[in-house]
């Protein structure tokens, strides 16, 4: 790596497919929050719960959606891009997660409904809208930064840093919290 004068690094090292995906969940987990919790304002006893445990919590969540369901999809969006002979294209990464959605919010939906009595199915029916809403909003993002990170490697340019994520990320949700406190 090439320094400038200065000292400071003239190019920055990138970073994993595996962890920009973290990085945006985290971010996008984040930016949902009043989606699909209804409210801003949090009881006054858990503030200091969410501050201790929330960090972690949020970075496991962010991790196991990430293995479990991100990184899945976009290696079948890039293997079925492949098999056609078109290569890797963004809209397969895009119709990979609409066709994962139904998979993982839509089955535990039909199970719980299908335990439930009849009553209980439209109340189900519309939290499982919510949870896929919620999950396709915060994977596409992730996957479509894993999509550019990998194209980006293979193409021997430079990734962005989960730094660089973090830090923009912060900025939007800022201004997406005043938004909502100011308008909301």
């Amino acid at each position: 790596m090439r320094r400038l004068d200065r000292g400071f690094a003239a190019e920055r090292a990138g970073s994993a497919p595996s962890s920009v995906s973290v990085a945006v969940l985290c971010v996008a987990l984040l930016a949902s929050v009043p989606l699909w919790s209804g409210r801003l304002a949090a009881p006054e006893g858990s503030l200091v719960v969410m501050l201790v445990a929330g960090a972690p919590l949020l970075w496991v969540l962010s991790t196991l959606l990430t293995f479990v369901y991100v990184l899945p999809l976009v290696a079948a969006a890039h293997w079925f891009g492949r098999r056609r002979g078109r290569g890797e294209r963004r809209r397969y990464v895009v119709a990979a997660t609409l066709l994962g959605v139904p998979a993982a919010a839509g089955l535990p939906t039909l199970v719980l409904m299908a335990r439930a009595g009849p009553g209980e199915w439209g109340r189900l029916a519309a939290h499982g809208a919510l949870v896929a809403a919620v999950l396709w909003d915060v994977s596409a993002p992730a996957a479509l930064a894993v999509h550019l990170t990998l194209r980006r490697e293979r193409a021997g340019r430079p990734v962005r840093p989960v730094v660089d994520i973090l830090l923009w990320g912060t900025l939007a949700l800022g201004v997406e919290f005043v938004g909502l406190l100011v308008f909301g």
